[in-house]
């Protein structure tokens, strides 16, 4: 059973938040809590010296003792608490001092009530998981018991966590991980958390390092039915050593040895090798403008490339309709049209068209999943904007610099719409994670 602490010297105040929580708790009957209340910091902290609490709503401005040191306090007396700070104090000074004190978020008065029943799932599911990480005393994966210095934790109760593991692993280089094993394993726990999701299970992935190896593990799992978690296996993981258990697979991932630095010098990007005896090979590319694109096309190519960028931008926001979804698509295809005409960016021109297809069959699901969608749109944006930049003004090394990143990314999105195609029991996943 969680304990809850309601410190707010307004009668009304916390009459309110008390309703919300146990209208949360009745919807959510996995749930069970014991709420209780305070009138000021005084009696909180006393409160909290007899009582090992797991959430409390803090109010700044109370008499006798103020929010701030009574949060300073409990924080003190207890460091797992979750303590969130709930004012109408408009000053962000005040708000960042309680945040320095020992409260991890603020919520602002007048409450709006949606906003605080979406924050109560994910701050329920990281109380959970903190629990179930302060019993454990031993590393997170299945091939080993040693404890690892280095360790990420992603708590996937939501579209957007997801959304942070992929772009942590996928768009961000990781030269240390090999290169489709890494891809292989994202793409595996990202299709098992969003299928979790789908069961209203919050599962935890979790990235350990060690000197030789990299370990992702997948746990809270247990409901997922075996064949789908097979399937996926049998989909992803041709060479990638794994094991699994009833709650949790791990996967394996050696480090790269020869690993890839990237430097930049003069916003020319050169790679440089480096062995296990680091010492550092540097090899320096010469850069060519390309002129292949006739300057009418490259011109109004452009203009759409803006525009798209202007629309991808505001994928994130939540508030993204039909009709501007519909102009993502249609400048896409412009730019297709355009790219295709020339051999050297057909590549590009025929992912960009791919994409528009899919968006075009999936509209409803992009307004549904865009907040999910939003940091692989807006990186999908800046490479696109980022390779007429190199190809045609700055220089690049090859005239084919970019065209696997980006044809790349309008395939993870694609993907993404079209994962809910296959909802049968089969669950035929070779058009999900064939990228």
């Amino acid at each position: 059973m969680l304990k809850i602490l309601i410190v707010d010297d307004n009668d009304n105040n916390r009459l309110l938040i008390r309703a919300l929580l146990e209208n949360f708790i009745q919807k959510n009957n996995h749930i069970t809590a014991k709420i209780s209340e305070a009138e000021n910091g005084v009696d909180a902290v006393a409160l909290a010296m007899d009582e090992s609490y797991d959430l409390i709503f803090m109010d700044i401005m109370m008499p006798e003792m103020d929010g701030i040191e009574a949060t300073r306090q409990i924080r003190e007396h207890n460091n797992k608490v979750m303590i969130i700070a709930v004012s109408a104090v408009n000053e962000e000074a005040r708000q960042q001092e309680i945040l320095r004190n020992g409260a991890e978020d603020y919520i602002s008065k007048p409450i709006n009530t949606d906003i605080f029943r979406a924050r109560l799932s994910s701050y329920f599911a990281l109380i959970s998981a903190r629990n179930r990480f302060s019993h454990q005393h031993k590393a997170s994966n299945l091939f080993s018991q040693e404890i690892y210095c280095k360790k990420v934790t992603f708590l996937i109760s939501n579209d957007n966590d997801l959304a942070e593991f992929w772009e942590s692993y996928l768009l961000n280089p990781h030269n240390e991980i090999g290169g489709e094993a890494l891809s292989d394993t994202v793409r595996a726990f990202y299709f098992i958390g969003n299928t979790a999701l789908k069961l209203q299970l919050s599962s935890i992935i979790t990235v350990e390092e060690s000197e030789e190896s990299f370990y992702f593990t997948i746990d809270g799992i247990e409901s997922i039915p075996s064949n789908i978690l097979e399937l996926v296996l049998k989909k992803n993981l041709f060479n990638t050593d794994y094991r699994q258990d009833n709650n949790s697979i791990s996967i394996r991932i050696a480090r790269n040895k020869n690993r890839i630095e990237i430097k930049y010098v003069d916003s020319i990007t050169v790679a440089s090798t480096v062995s296990d005896s680091n010492i550092k090979i540097e090899t320096t590319g010469e850069t060519f403008v390309f002129d292949y694109m006739d300057p009418d096309d490259l011109s109004e190519m452009k203009e759409y490339i803006g525009k798209l960028d202007s629309l991808l931008l505001m994928v994130g926001s939540g508030d993204i309709n039909s009709y501007e979804v519909e102009s993502i698509a249609k400048n896409l295809e412009r730019i297709s049209k355009i790219a295709s005409i020339y051999h050297d960016s057909y590549p590009i021109g025929m992912g960009l068209n791919a994409l528009a297809e899919v968006i075009r069959a999936h509209l409803d699901i992009f307004i549904e999943k865009s907040g999910m969608l939003g940091p692989l749109c807006a990186a999908f944006s800046r490479d696109l904007t980022g390779w007429t930049r190199l190809i045609f003004e700055e220089g690049a090394t090859s005239v084919n610099y970019m065209d696997d990143t980006i044809v790349a990314n309008a395939q993870m999105i694609g993907s993404i719409l079209s994962m809910d195609d296959h909802t049968d029991n089969e669950m035929d996943l070779d058009d999900i994670f064939d990228f």
